[in-house]
């Protein structure tokens, strides 16, 4: 009984060690459709922005100016970690675009848009 608990045990670290953690932005938006969508793994920074503007990360609204240094914080903890920008389709274009610009200030070589499968 002993080296069975002992597997479980052993089993049961290498999972929590092997689980990858995703950041999600805390908030759901409606993102636009397009018919050359991808699915593809999912980033390590979520950034989510809603139809008034608003900036979403860490399931907590942010800042546009905070949205640089939380990139740096979340890049340090993981360099190879992509960010994705979840914007609502209504969302206004000059804030996507900063909140790019900030996320790659920050370090950030990928940088994605997020858009729902399907046709436009």
């Amino acid at each position: 009984m002993t080296p069975m608990l002992d597997i479980v045990f052993i089993m049961l670290i290498f999972f929590i060690v092997t689980t990858s953690f995703v950041k999600e932005a805390g908030f759901e938006v409606t993102r636009p459709p397009a018919s050359t969508a991808e699915e593809k793994k999912l980033g390590n920074v979520m950034i989510a922005i809603t139809d008034t503007g608003a900036v979403w990360m860490s399931k907590r609204e942010v800042e546009l100016t905070q949205v640089r240094l939380l990139v740096e914080q979340a890049k340090s903890e993981n360099p190879e970690g992509s960010v994705v920008i979840i914007a609502d389709e209504n969302a206004p274009t000059g804030v996507v675009v900063q909140v790019m610009d900030e996320a790659r200030k920050a370090g950030a070589d990928r940088v994605a848009l997020a858009a729902q499968e399907g046709s436009s």
